[in-house]
């Protein structure tokens, strides 16, 4: 069976990552700007790589688990700065 490596693949797989690290630097970080900022561009890049993979149910299926680790580190931040 082929693998496929292709850019959108590549993307989403990335958002995905991104979103994970994102979520994991918003608990181990003591400054809460910071976990909103990783967590906001972790966002960007999801939905930019979720738009390159809008024709593959796979792709989309990887940068939305990106995105909602990312909004989960956007949450961790507000909460410990308004908090």
């Amino acid at each position: 069976m082929q693998h496929s490596t292709a850019l959108t693949k590549t993307a989403c797989i990335s958002a995905l990552i991104i979103g994970v690290l994102s979520a994991a630097f918003a608990f181990s970080t003591k400054t809460p700007s910071y976990a909103v900022t990783a967590g906001s561009v972790a966002i960007i890049i999801g939905l930019i790589s979720l738009f390159m993979g809008r024709k593959n149910i796979d792709d989309m299926q990887l940068a939305a688990a990106g995105i909602f680790m990312a909004v989960v580190a956007c949450l961790v931040g507000l909460w410990q700065l308004y908090n």
